[in-house]
């Protein structure tokens, strides 16, 4: 049965009243009681992202329901299952949205016989990598790369390097001498060789002058400059003042070592050990042996400063190197050292000296103690035998 929005005829005896839309009053309450929707205004500006930009024509204003469409940023790279897009809801805001694009890597350079270390601990652009080679090898090639981004692609700064393994030639020929291995052309990393003179004709042998064994240390490279093979005679060295008592002989070849010492009432001046050089003269400089007392400070060169003499162990001590305070000093040391004794000493006396006591008093108080027990004891007889 249909409604009808026709005006209704008053009842007879009742006076007329205007027509009412009864129809319209049920269509007032029904938007009494059915919520309406919110409306609000257009949206907030669409998210900022780092990886990704907006893709096509950018509006100024967004109202709900309108969809922004992303893309990756140049160099970055698009990761399945992310979304790309946004909506813009009726409250005004935008649906959730992530970071979808990565940025984008350099293959990783493996290179044999050597290391890549990343100091970011990523190989994507902007980053660097260091290339090392292990030992025996050497790198051919840029030792730092920079993945750096051209366009849309990624590609490493230079060609990558590689490792070559260490190799050197012949080490040098040198005059009256001879090397090990010489019938070899090629050496590896870390072999070695070693020099040695060929025998004089003279009367004076050859001296090998410089270091006798050189080791292969870097792409065609020795550890150090060929030794010489030559005659090495020095004269006989004189010290007004002092005397030689050590070293002494008819020729002083290579290496020959002399020890000197002062006349009584002088100082020496220098080093008192000194040796004969490859240049035929004596090194360190020889000493002077000077009237009085020697100074506090030192005045002779270390001999390990000296080229061609390494061996320290060989230096002896003499009566020289014990004169170096004058006789102020030697008796406030002196001095010192009985006032430590002293102290010492009397430290040590009064620790057994409190032992000692420690123990009488513990033997005092054992004994005090043992005696009351006996007292106590009596008395408790004693007052026993009054009760019975």
């Amino acid at each position: 049965m249909m409604a009808s929005c026709a005006p209704r005829q008053a009842p007879p005896g009742r006076p007329d009243s205007p027509p009412f839309p009864w129809c319209c009053g049920g269509i007032l309450l029904l938007f009494l009681v059915l919520p309406l929707p919110i409306f609000s205004g257009p949206c907030i500006d669409p998210p900022v992202l780092e990886s990704m930009k907006l893709k096509g024509v950018i509006k100024h204003h967004y109202y709900p329901g309108d969809r922004i469409d992303y893309e990756c940023h140049r160099g970055y790279l698009y990761v399945w299952p992310y979304l790309l897009a946004s909506t813009c809801e009726p409250n005004g805001s935008w649906s959730p949205i992530e970071e979808a694009c990565l940025r984008k890597s350099c293959p990783n350079p493996e290179i044999k016989h050597g290391e890549v270390y990343a100091p970011n601990n990523t190989l994507e652009f902007e980053s660097e990598v260091h290339i090392s080679c292990i030992e025996g090898y050497y790198l051919r090639g840029k030792k730092i790369l920079t993945c750096n981004l051209i366009g849309n692609n990624v590609h490493w700064s230079d060609e990558i390097p590689h490792c070559e393994k260490i190799f050197c030639g012949r080490p040098p020929k040198i005059k009256h001498g001879k090397h090990t291995n010489s019938y070899r052309n090629i050496f590896e990393y870390n072999e070695l060789v070693t020099y040695s003179c060929n025998p004089s004709n003279g009367s004076d042998e050859y001296s090998l002058v410089g270091e006798s064994q050189l080791i292969c240390s870097g792409p065609g490279k020795w550890s150090s400059a060929a030794p010489l093979c030559k005659v090495v005679r020095c004269e006989r060295p004189v010290l007004k003042h002092g005397i030689m008592v050590s070293g002494s002989r008819e020729k002083f070849s290579y290496q020959a070592k002399v020890i000197f010492e002062c006349l009584q009432g002088f100082y020496l001046n220098g080093s008192y050990l000194v040796f004969c050089g490859g240049n035929n003269t004596w090194e360190p400089e020889m000493p002077k042996c000077i009237k009085g007392y020697k100074p506090t400070h030192p005045t002779k060169t270390p001999l390990s400063k000296y080229p061609g003499y390494t061996n320290a162990s060989d230096e002896i001590l003499s009566l020289d190197d014990f004169e170096d305070l004058d006789a102020g000093i030697i008796a406030l040391i002196i001095f010192t050292a009985i006032v430590a004794v002293v102290v010492f000493c009397t430290w040590l006396y009064r620790s057994l000296h409190s032992e000692k006591k420690e123990e009488k008093d513990m033997k005092e108080k054992e004994e005090k103690e043992e005696k009351e027990k006996k007292e106590n004891k009596k008395k408790e007889r004693r007052r026993r035998r009054k009760k019975r």
